[in-house]
């Protein structure tokens, strides 16, 4: 039998790089960060967007903001950056067109497709972005994008030649439209972006800061390195209660055994290449691959049965021991090494800290911001 308190299905990677990628895309484009060369993204994409829409049409009204138009070319705009900046990711889950993005559901609950996923967020981005620019205009903040405009048209124009298309056919392949007709857009974006890095400078966290969040919640970000042996009962389908207990009693009385060896000196990998079932034997025995053991592992990635017992605070280094869990009747053979402080964790707290404090700011300007859909070219929203 498969032991997998190591391995992850293939579901599992794509449950824990679609949590990520959510995670990721949305401090990305939540407020329209998107460093310039992610923008201009290069047309070998696979994701890329095709706006198929007709010259005279891509100005006509999408959706409104506060009763203000939104074209859906800006719309166009918002979207295929926003794909393209997580192309990468999205590749992840298999998805290589854009006909992918329409069948393929993000949200199991809703039954919302990424398709679906990234026109609402496209729209929320435009909405931010109105509010963020209305809110340093009022404060007075220099929204000057003319040097920002230059570099962004001067990466579109080599990456243009790099395709051998002029800047306009480019820009029309990604976007639907010429330059002098995407300039206003873009440079609204890029001021959006402009005082987002703004708003990160006032609100960065501090040393104190993050040292304070670490204190009080060592749990979520400590790590902890462990080697680990599942002992899970093969039980035949045609087995009698007596056969399957004779079969639990024997695997309980393995990793017992395990356990009272390794307490008593024995080398817990040596081990494993004995105990562990016999299609794996080779990979407990490679001390390459070093199967047994577990490094970097944090209370949020953690997902083993045993990932509570990991995180006890009595845990104390070189522990040993043997957590069952009764649902499988499997045992686990645990040798705790250590807990510790990952190394740059104080500084990922920091840009934590200063992204959410940068999101409620983001919250509370645009909350009087609302977007209505006259011809439903919204429908999930």
């Amino acid at each position: 039998m498969e032991n997998n308190e190591k391995k992850m299905t293939s579901y599992e990677r794509k449950v824990l790089a679609k949590e990520e990628a959510a995670k990721r895309e949305k401090k990305k484009a939540a407020l329209s960060i998107i460093a310039t060369v992610a923008i201009v993204a290069c047309l070998a994409a696979l994701l890329i967007v095709v706006p198929f829409v007709k010259s005279r049409e891509k100005f006509k009204e999408y959706f409104q903001i506060n009763n203000e138009s939104v074209s859906e070319l800006e719309f166009n705009f918002h979207k295929t950056t926003i794909i393209n900046t997580n192309a990468t990711y999205l590749q992840y889950f298999g998805m290589s067109s854009i006909e992918d993005l329409d069948t393929m559901v993000y949200d199991e609950k809703t039954g919302l497709t990424w398709a679906d996923y990234f026109t609402e967020r496209a729209a929320e981005s435009i909405k931010e972005n109105r509010a963020l620019i209305a809110d340093a205009k009022a404060k007075g903040v220099d929204l000057d994008v003319s040097d920002e405009y230059k570099t962004y048209i001067d990466e579109i124009k080599t990456l243009a030649t790099q395709n051998e298309m002029s800047t306009d056919s480019y820009l029309t392949a990604l976007f639907g439209a010429k330059e002098r007709e995407l300039k206003d857009i873009i440079k609204d974006n890029l001021a959006a972006v402009k005082y987002s890095e703004y708003l990160y400078e006032q609100n960065e966290a501090t040393d104190a800061d993050a040292q304070a969040e670490y204190d009080a919640n060592k749990n979520t970000y400590d790590a902890v390195d462990y080697r680990v042996l599942a002992f899970t009962p093969e039980i035949p389908k045609d087995a009698d209660e007596a056969t399957i207990k004779t079969i639990k009693d024997e695997n309980k009385a393995k990793a017992e055994e395990m356990l009272a060896k390794i307490k008593a000196g024995e080398d817990f990998e040596t081990l494993c290449a004995t105990y562990a079932p016999e299609d794996q034997r080779t990979n407990y025995a490679d001390s390459e691959t070093d199967a047994s053991l577990v490094t970097g592992e944090s209370s949020s990635f953690a997902y083993g049965p045993y990932s509570k017992w990991l995180f006890e605070d009595a845990r104390t280094e070189g522990e040993m021991d043997i957590y069952t869990d009764e649902a499988t009747d499997t045992h686990y053979v645990l040798h705790f090494i250590k807990r510790y402080m990952p190394e740059n964790i104080l500084d990922s707290i920091k840009q934590d800290l200063t992204y959410n404090a940068v999101m409620d700011y983001v919250a509370e300007v645009s909350k009087d911001y609302t977007i209505s859909d006259p011809d439903d070219n919204l429908p999930t929203l």
